[in-house]
This record gives C-alpha cells, sequence and structure tokens, in this order.
C-alpha cells in the first residue's frame, strides 16, 4: 500500500507520463492479481484521473475542494476472525451539503458478543439482509471516483479493499482523506474520538457505532474542520496534503449549527 500511496501523492504533485504510472502502478503490489493498463479502469476503480498528449492528470489536483465530490464513510464488522462488513454507511458531500446518502445492512453468518453489545446488530436483523458481495458492487458505483472521507480513514479504507479482493475485485483506489486527522488540525480538543468530537461539536446524534449515524457525525467533523482551514488551501490536493501535514491545534471559533435535516 505504501508504494500505492507514493505513487499517487506523486501524480498529485504533478503530470506523469501515461506508461510510467501503469508500470509503477503494476508493479506496486497494491493491485497484486490485477493488470490496469487504461483512465477508464482507473476511474471505475475510484482513482480521478484524465489523460492527455500522454500524460495522466489526477483532477484532485486542479479542482476547487469546494467542487469536489467527498463520501463520507463508516462500517461496521462483525468482529470475527473472517472479518466481514456487517453494515455501511455513507453520506456524500459537495460544497458542505449532503447530496445523498447510502446505507445497508449486511448478512453475516456469525457476530462477536462485543459487536452485538457495541452496536446493538443483531444476528436476527441480519438475517435477510443483502450479501456482502451485492451491497459491495452497490457501494462502488455510490463511491465512484470521489475522495473517500472517514474517521480513522485507513481502517475502514483497508476494510473495504480486503473485502473486494475476497470476492476476486481490485481494491479501493479513490483518495483519501481521515478526519481525525483533519481534526487535529484545525479543532482542539484533547482527544479525538467521534463521541468527543459529537460533544464539542453539540451534535445530536445519539446512536452511536451504527454506521449511518457515524458517518453523519463525521461528515459535520469534516465540514466544520473545513470552516478552519487556511485561506492558501485552493485545490482538493492541497486539503489531502494539509491533513496530512503535523498537527498543529488551532483554537475552535464558535461554528454555526450543522445538522442534517434538510
Amino acid at each position: 500500500m505504501k508504494s500505492f500511496d507514493k505513487l499517487t501523492d506523486k501524480l498529485a504533485r504533478g503530470d506523469m507520463l501515461q506508461e510510467y504510472f501503469f508500470k509503477m502502478l503494476n508493479k506496486s503490489g497494491y493491485i497484486e492479481g490485477f493488470e490496469i493498463n487504461d483512465i477508464e479502469s482507473l476511474n471505475c476503480l475510484g482513482l480521478d484521473v484524465s489523460f492527455k498528449r500522454d500524460l495522466i492528470t489526477l483532477n484532485t489536483r486542479r479542482r476547487f475542494w469546494q467542487e469536489q465530490r467527498f463520501c463520507v464513510v463508516d462500517i461496521e464488522t462483525n468482529g470475527c476472525s473472517d472479518s466481514r462488513i456487517i453494515e455501511i454507511g455513507a453520506v456524500m458531500l459537495k460544497n458542505g451539503e449532503i447530496i445523498e446518502e447510502f446505507h445497508s445492512l449486511i448478512y453475516a453468518p456469525t457476530l462477536n458478543e462485543a459487536i452485538v453489545n457495541l452496536t446493538g446488530i443483531t444476528e436476527e436483523m441480519l438475517q435477510n439482509a443483502p450479501s456482502e458481495a451485492e451491497i459491495l458492487e452497490k457501494f462502488r458505483l455510490f463511491l465512484g471516483n470521489s475522495v473517500f472521507v472517514a474517521h480513522n480513514a485507513e481502517f475502514d479504507y483497508f476494510s473495504l479493499s480486503r473485502s473486494y479482493r475476497r470476492y476476486g475485485l481490485p481494491p479501493l483506489l479513490n483518495r483519501r482523506l481521515c478526519t481525525i486527522k483533519f481534526a487535529m488540525r484545525t479543532i482542539e480538543a484533547q482527544r479525538y474520538g467521534l463521541q468527543t468530537m459529537r460533544e464539542i461539536l453539540g451534535l445530536d446524534h445519539n446512536i452511536p457505532h451504527r454506521a449511518l449515524w457515524d458517518a453523519r457525525s463525521a461528515a459535520e467533523v469534516f465540514k466544520t474542520a473545513c470552516q478552519n482551514i487556511p485561506s492558501e488551501i485552493k485545490s482538493t490536493e492541497d486539503l489531502i496534503r494539509f491533513t496530512k501535514t503535523s498537527p498543529t491545534k488551532a483554537a475552535l471559533t464558535k461554528q454555526p449549527r450543522l445538522n442534517f435535516d434538510g
């Protein structure tokens, strides 16, 4: 994964020769078992790119972040050794507004009792839920080539990618952004767990550890953090790069109340 991240971070800094990019992508090991050699495949798998005169351009490098689609995601898993996803929730944001939502429970044959106690999801609730393969296909269509956002994004991103591989499908290639790291740069707090963020921001979401509610809460964190970024951040890649730099806590100014009632 590190080789893939280095390659896409390099593409985020400037256009790259098509031949070189595909060579390095297929050598990275991240898409092992899959041969990808065309722009259409990259976009279908989530990497938002275009092609002109033998050069590949990462479109997030030139797009204003306000015009970008950000998909804020949360998953719940069964807590067992087979690590099956039992719920996905996601909200699609553009310019601070929710434009679409996605949610589904997912069938799993077993559940860890600790997960039942944590989430309230029971085996009975999953009995007639769609299969993991079916929902993963639908979710990928929903996600498209938007930027993948989550509170602890690496966990959700890699869990989903492993699940796709389980069904013989390529992993996610989307650019990603972690709201924990983003909050650490923009919101003053002692801790950055989602429940702490809810309390600081005065959110009314009282159903923690359910995917859609947690995705909505993470979206609020993202929206608040965006209100506190430096003015020199213009593009989506500027924003992603900002979240990856060393945290510097900024005082949380009084923010307007944000909600999802619209």
